[in-house]
């Protein structure tokens, strides 16, 4: 019974010093609201003017992270309502250069607080934009490669723009697909976000004309054909030669396949003929086909 008194006393004096608190914190922010100051860091620098520059052709470059501290002076009340979220520094590029450029940071803070601003101004630096067209090129994941028979983009080119020492540096734009957007079952159209790249596969950062395309994926087919020699001589009749082997699968889409009834070989005329009784020669493979086995080539045999 003692315990249970003691406890309830004790509960009684923690609501009481609660609210006492809570009362002393009201009365001096609204009776006594003393001074108070504070720095809020790293607020971003917005250029308010950005879509003005860019019609007028103009990029910043380098790619700065425009960011500065504010020191904020003022009534307690006030000041506790600023932070990061809330307080925006930002700025116009007047009468825009190539080259270097002054710009005078403003805030939105009222003018019932002083502030003062680490940088006053910045230097930014505008470069001419320029533009050029690029190939797109789009590939699946090595693993898949044997399931995919081709991918085909929307678009086979794309405009890119910015700074020159960018652009300039851009081989082709494209990517890989990532696997779980890879229907192994049936072809299928996916949307991809197009990525600028160097020759060397290094990603960069320049505006594309279409940043997402359609990319139609075709799924791998098998199809077996007999192989034909085609020979242009006049001292052997045609069935006296033959390959080995004289059938091979055929991989690519469905549409390809239905078109392709046999696998030619390389024009061959006596002189090859004559050279041996059996010779290794070509085969003319068409577009967007393999064979299984990576078959590039078939023996001759004249058959007596």
């Amino acid at each position: 019974m003692k315990k249970n008194i003691l406890s309830k006393n004790n509960l009684r004096t923690k609501i009481i010093s609660v609210l006492a608190a809570v009362i002393l914190w009201m009365y001096v922010i609204a009776v006594v609201d003393p001074e108070d100051k504070k720095v809020i860091e790293n607020i971003p620098i917005t250029i308010t003017n950005s879509s003005d520059l860019e019609r007028q052709g103009f990029v910043i470059y380098p790619v700065e992270d425009l960011k500065t501290d504010i020191t904020v002076e003022g009534k307690l009340s006030e000041i506790q309502k600023l932070n990061k979220n809330n307080v925006d520094i930002y700025a116009d590029i007047v009468n825009p250069v190539e080259g270097k450029n002054i710009i005078t940071l403003r805030t939105n803070i009222s003018n019932r607080v002083s502030r003062e601003l680490k940088d006053a101004s910045f230097a930014i630096n505008l470069e001419k934009a320029i533009t050029k067209k690029v190939d797109v090129k789009i590939e699946v994941p090595l693993s898949e490669k044997n399931e995919i028979s081709e991918v085909i983009p929307e678009e086979n080119e794309v405009e890119i723009s910015g700074p020159s020492e960018l652009v300039n540096s851009v081989s082709y734009v494209g990517g890989v697909i990532p696997k779980e957007k890879l229907s192994v079952e049936n072809n299928s159209t996916v949307n991809f976000a197009l990525v600028a790249y160097t020759s060397g596969g290094a990603p960069v950062n320049v505006k594309i004309s279409n940043k997402k395309i359609k990319v139609k994926i075709m799924q791998t087919m098998s199809k077996e054909v007999p192989v034909r020699v085609k020979y242009s001589g006049d001292k052997y009749l045609l069935p006296n030669l033959s390959t080995n082997p004289d059938k091979v699968v055929i991989l690519g889409n469905n549409e390809t396949l239905k078109n392709i009834d046999e696998i030619i070989t390389e024009e061959i005329k006596d002189d090859i003929v004559d050279n041996n009784d059996s010779k290794l020669i070509k085969l003319s493979v068409p577009n967007n086909i393999k064979i299984k086995g990576d078959i590039s080539q078939v023996e001759l045999i004249k058959n007596e």
